[in-house]
């Protein structure tokens, strides 16, 4: 029996009737977005003709798409159709190059029964900002030469144009690793290689470990050293003082390369970002051309054969380009003329077409053409035309590949459609013709399907029973059902095992789960509300936050429903406005500073609220009932006092952490408990004498790591109180890196506060931390020129030698291997296998090497350098030359 007559004149029709239907958009204008910043989604842009209290819909972003979302990205990944104000938005990554984005989406309409589907695109067009606050002078940032270093990046690069508040924080990003930029070179800071730092460079940011020289400088004679940026997080005006460079790496390049730089401007009351820019500055190489196009590779032979029905993955093979200036991974194919039969798609879900694929997954082989589900008696000729982006948006000439789709003569079942299933977290859907077609050419009847894996979020049914096998009726008949179990999940899949009782084979049917708001908001935030007597306080986003997985958190509302009985909960909408109370508020009014809780000013010093949170769903979805307590201080002009004896001073191993106790800080009041004594550090940690470090340790509570020892994810302490001193649970963490081979001595400042206010300023406490010698040498090595049987001294150009934690003139070497065509002398005489000399004598220029003359290409020394408690093994290699009289004669 032959099915694909009948397949065939059901996709036709399938066309026919997507054709004759209408489409679910009603309004698509795109989305305007200003350069290096955000826009929101609004209905102006984007709408759809579903009425929202008859389905439900969804719309996704569809990611696997490379050439869209070029340049920035579209959030959230799922949003209802009926999105909120202020609830999608587009964030731009701040590129010059592209004047237009666009972003691929995928609109599902869940009815109780069927599951429909339209993709579309987006269009963003990107417009020119009207001012910024990242300004670019017009003295460019150039790189003289490859490999070369451009100046600094300073006010004559760059400006911030702000207003300057009190409550702003401006602050700079850059993240190389995570955005690619620069793609040919670094950001460095540069030091002299005298350890001489500038005024505004902190040398807590670049210890000394770190510095190398550069293998391309001639004889090692660079007088920079070059530390590079992985990432940076810093203030806007230190950024400027940095001195922070572009260094070249990489030809051939293009003649301009980008920083990405991001500012984000936070309102330190609420911790919210008030505004946030981001920016490619360019750097101009001098000696490098424009950047050129990708171009077609000459090794593959653009023939795709493919046989009848069978997914076959394309590989570099079939199809590849090269470009000199972008990695491979990099570059992007787009599909700009599709086969007309068929179509491409990604392994990770085969059901689904794409148009564009990185170079990446072509050589992973997960890109792959699906034929038609319809047969031929004859081959079947295709034509495909690609074009190829690289990184910075250039694009190859069309190529072209030809798909050749085979005849197959086999009896073996073999899958000819697949679509895979979408429905609504929690609905079932049949598995239908339309969407999993199987053709076998002698027995279609006798085909049965088994389940044999998946299913990890929901279960078929056979008939409304429980079923594992079914036949290829049943599906027509459309009695096979998915159930989803109602899980917060976002994938499923059902692997069958296809037999006729002769052949078999196994098939993969994915199962695309959408989320519903079927949630309520959960309380993550939720600290005590402090306050002195009479006072007003802000209610900042970071003490209070709310988080919905299925909705925005902007839109979740805080409904009061026992209000505070010693106050009042206000808003207040602006700077200088007054504030009036409300019965509840939203989170994004946390956010943006404008909640208050005022005192009274009466005698109750406890006080407390209550509320539910709700989300944007209708009917909201509702928590349980959460409280918020709040203190408050009476005014009192009592002073905590110091016990008598007290040190105040704490000595700890670099290595080690160590508890602070009462004989270290001790302080009484006569009408608190020690639990009511708090103490906020007020100056954090810092070096009393070795200025630019920028981490001198920290405090912290011992019940937040597990083991008693360094470690970085310790949340630092701002404050503690006398009671956790008393029980040993609060500590000092000297900084993670090495102090060095001296002792460091740091200092913090703290106040110690009462029950009732009054509070201690400007207590110092002292902390010395003695070195540890827990670090090996580094060894960098440069090759040694001999002439044949001639000597050389050896310097610390050929060894360069460096320890943080130990003195120069206290490093030893020794040599552990003997030179196989020569022999190396110290003073004049030579040095055995073991024998040691001091960092000095190499500095001194005593030691040498002495070659015996024979006719090799090179020698090998292996030394060991050692700080007399850790040690290093390192190999000095000796390349003899022939002398340039005999050179000459031959």
């Amino acid at each position: 029996m032959n099915l694909l007559g009948s397949g065939e004149l059901f996709l036709c029709l399938l066309l026919v009737l997507r054709g004759a239907s209408s489409s679910f958009i009603s309004v698509n204008q795109g989305v305007k977005v200003t350069k290096g910043r955000s826009a929101f989604l609004s209905r102006e842009d984007l709408q759809f003709s579903i009425p929202k209290e008859k389905d439900a819909c969804k719309v996704e972003v569809v990611m696997n798409e490379p050439i869209t979302q070029r340049v920035g990205k579209l959030t959230p990944q799922v949003f209802d159709c009926h999105f909120l104000p202020n609830e999608v938005k587009y964030t731009h990554n701040g590129c010059p190059i592209l004047d237009e984005d666009a972003v691929k989406l995928r609109l599902y309409r869940f009815t109780e029964t069927e599951t429909f589907t339209e993709t579309f695109i987006l269009r963003v067009y990107l417009l020119e900002p009207d001012c910024s606050i990242i300004q670019m002078s017009t003295r460019a940032l150039e790189v003289p030469e490859f490999y070369g270093l451009s100046r600094a990046i300073d006010k004559n690069v760059l400006s911030f144009d702000y207003e300057r508040r009190m409550n702003l924080e401006c602050t700079i990003w850059l993240s190389p690793i995570e955005n690619g930029l620069p793609a040919h070179g670094q950001v460095v800071v540069v030091e002299s290689q005298q350890g001489k730092r500038r005024g505004d460079q902190p040398h807590s940011f670049f210890p000394e470990s770190q510095y190398r020289k550069d293998p391309r400088c001639p004889g090692g004679h660079c007088a920079p050293a070059l530390k590079k940026i992985e990432s940076l997080k810093v203030s806007c005006e230190e950024f400027l003082l940095m001195g922070l460079r572009y260094q070249h790496l990489s030809p051939p390049s293009p003649n301009v390369d980008y920083i990405s730089i991001r500012l984000d401007l936070t309102d330190i009351r609420s911790q919210s970002i008030y505004k946030s820019e981001s920016v490619w500055l360019p750097v101009y190489i001098k000696a490098a051309f424009p950047n050129q196009i990708p171009r077609a590779a000459w090794m593959p032979t653009y023939i795709l054969e493919v046989d009848q029905f069978i997914l076959t993955s394309i590989t570099t093979s079939t199809v590849d380009c090269e470009d000199d200036e972008t990695p491979k991974s990099l570059l992007v194919f787009n599909i700009t003329k599709p086969p007309l039969r068929g179509f491409f798609t990604h392994l990770l879900d085969h059901t689904k077409e794409i148009s564009s694929f990185t170079w990446k997954d072509l050589r992973d082989m997960q890109i792959a053409y699906q034929p038609p589900n319809s047969s031929h008696t004859e081959r079947r000729n295709y034509e495909v035309e690609f074009e190829v982006y690289d990184f910075f948006f250039e694009k190859s000439l069309p190529i072209t590949i030809h798909v050749s789709i085979r005849t197959a003569d086999t009896n073996a079942p073999r899958v000819s459609w697949n679509t895979g299933l979408s429905l609504l977290e929690g609905q079932s859907r049949p598995i239908t013709w339309e969407q999993f077609q199987v053709v076998d050419n002698d027995d279609i009847s006798a085909v049965r399907l088994v389940t044999v894996d998946g299913l990890q979020h929901g279960r078929l049914t056979v008939r409304g029973g429980k079923g594992f096998i079914f036949t290829i009726a049943d599906i027509q008949a459309g009695v096979v059902r998915y159930h989803h179990d109602d899980s917060d999940s976002t994938k499923d899949f059902v692997v069958f095992r296809i037999f006729d009782g002769h052949h078999s084979t196994r098939h993969k049917f994915p199962i695309n789960i959408l989320p519903k708001d079927d949630s309520p908001p959960l309380l993550i935030t939720n600290v005590v509300i402090e306050l002195d007597e009479g006072q007003t306080v802000l209610i900042q986003g970071s003490m209070l936050k709310a988080a919905d997985m299925d909705s925005s958190d902007d839109y979740i509302f805080f409904n009061i429903t026992k209000p505070s009985q010693a106050g009042e909960i206000i808003k207040k909408p602006g700077p200088g406005l007054i504030g009036y109370p409300v019965p509840g508020f939203l989170q994004r009014d946390l956010f943006n500073g404008i909640i208050y809780y005022r005192h009274f000013g009466g005698e109750i010093f406890e006080d407390s609220f209550e509320f539910v949170l709700c989300d944007s769903h209708d009917p909201p979805n509702l928590s349980e009932p959460q409280i918020v307590v709040i203190h408050i201080t009476p005014v009192d002009d009592e002073l905590p006092k110091e016990v008598p004896g007290v040190v105040r001073h704490l000595v700890v191993k670099e290595t080690e952490v160590a508890h602070l106790s009462k004989k270290h800080l001790h302080f009484v009041d006569t009408e608190s408990h020690d639990r009511e004594l708090l103490y906020t550090i007020t100056t954090p940690p810092f070096f009393s004498f070795s200025y630019g470090r920028s981490d001198a340790g920290k405090l912290f509570m011992v019940d937040s790591i597990l083991n008693l020892v360094k470690d970085p994810a310790a949340p630092g302490l701002r404050s503690f109180t006398q009671h956790a001193v008393n029980h040993m649970k609060v500590a000092y963490m000297p900084p993670m890196q090495d102090i060095g081979p001296h002792a460091q001595y740091v200092q913090f400042v703290l106040s110690v506060s009462n029950q009732h206010g009054g509070t201690l300023h400007g207590i110092c406490f002292n902390i010395t931390i003695l070195p540890v010698d827990n670090q090996a040498p580094e060894v960098l090595t440069n090759s040694l020129q001999v002439d044949e049987g001639g000597l050389r001294i050896i310097t610390t150009e050929h060894i360069l030698i460096s320890d943080v934690d130990t003195k120069q003139d206290k490093l030893r070497l020794s040599l552990k291997r003997l030179p196989l065509h020569g022999m190396v002398e110290l003073d004049g005489f030579p040095l055995s296998h073991g024998k040691e000399f001091s960092w000095g004598d190499l500095y001194a220029l005593k030691v040498r090497y002495h070659h015996d003359g024979s006719e090799v290409l090179h020698d090998n020394i292996l030394f060991e350098a050692t700080d007399g408690t850790n040690s290093a093994e390192f190999v000095l290699q000796v390349k003899p030359t022939i002398p340039f009289l005999l050179r000459f004669c031959l």
